[in-house]
């Protein structure tokens, strides 16, 4: 049996497929800015080697939705973008939805083992690329914090005893590309005499801040755990501190392609309660306002 599963990367997304017992037998890249148009020969391509089942890029992550299960709705969940607009991520997901040996996968905050009071009022806590880094390494290791370094964004997940227990997203850590959180009377005065997008998040960045705040967080989690340091993702040698790991491939492409795996009955089936999950990326937000987005959510 085959298993398959994409990272959706900013700059690059990178395909995987591995047999029943986890053993890596095709992998491949290709930018980004090519997946909008290509979408179709590229998932052709990974049906290729005939796999059983196929972990979708989940942006911010849904659990585990089959193919009948994935509306639009549940795009604009995983996305956080208009479902009727198109883009890499939604279109990949439109045609993928048409074949049934396809899932989805969770991001950080839809999992059952991170407590509920550390979801409220938040959405990226992790998104489900983070989530397969992740599971990658707890197939090989009980416990570290992952510390996911992207061209654009970062991550910092933390599992103890193979179990995710706590995460912080990229859209909240300053990236080396991205500015992260937005300090709130910047948000007010932006929301009041401009606008706050995604690109006021996603654009910017501030490499010596945003090795500062990650390294204070990771090696707070690590002495409280007891656990290492692990640092992955294309960005991984501007940090100083850590284990990384010189691997031909991407731990997020492999990690779904494991989950798939673990979900399909494989080998990596043990491993399936790191994953167990529920809800959506909007579970836990009662922000003052929200209401209307909540009504926006039901005309979809």
């Amino acid at each position: 049996m085959i298993f398959a599963g994409v990272d959706p990367g900013t700059d690059t997304w990178a395909f995987a497929s591995v047999n029943e017992i986890g053993n890596l037998i095709d992998y491949f890249e290709i930018p980004a800015v090519l997946v909008e148009k290509d979408y179709v020969s590229l998932f052709n391509r990974l049906l290729r080697n005939k796999p059983k089942l196929i972990a979708l890029p989940s942006g911010h992550g849904m659990p585990f939705l089959t193919c009948r299960e994935i509306g639009n709705r549940e795009i604009f969940f995983m996305t956080l973008k208009d479902p009727f607009e198109t883009g890499p991520l939604r279109n990949f997901l439109i045609y993928a939805r048409s074949f049934c040996n396809v899932i989805t996968i969770p991001g950080v905050k839809e999992l059952l083992s991170i407590s509920e009071s550390k979801k409220r009022n938040l959405i990226d806590m992790g998104t489900a690329d983070k989530v397969a880094s992740a599971f990658f390494y707890i197939t090989r290791f009980p416990g570290f914090v992952l510390v996911e370094m992207g061209r654009h964004f970062s991550a910092i997940i933390v599992v103890v005893d193979r179990k995710i227990v706590n995460g912080v997203g990229g859209s909240v850590l300053p990236g080396l590309r991205s500015n992260g959180a937005i300090d709130g009377e910047i948000a007010y005065l932006l929301s009041k005499y401009s606008k706050i997008s995604k690109e006021s998040i996603y654009e910017g960045g501030n490499l010596e801040r945003s090795i500062e705040v990650i390294e204070s967080i990771a090696s707070y989690y690590s002495r409280k755990h007891n656990v290492p340091i692990i640092i992955s993702g294309p960005a991984k040698d501007v940090f100083p501190y850590g284990i990384k790991f010189q691997l031909p491939y991407k731990e997020a492409a492999v990690g779904a392609a494991l989950i798939a795996n673990a979900f399909g009955g494989g080998y990596y089936r043990k491993y399936m309660e790191s994953v167990i999950s529920a809800g959506n990326p909007l579970s836990y937000i009662d922000i003052k306002g929200w209401e209307k987005i909540v009504s926006l959510i039901e005309t979809l």
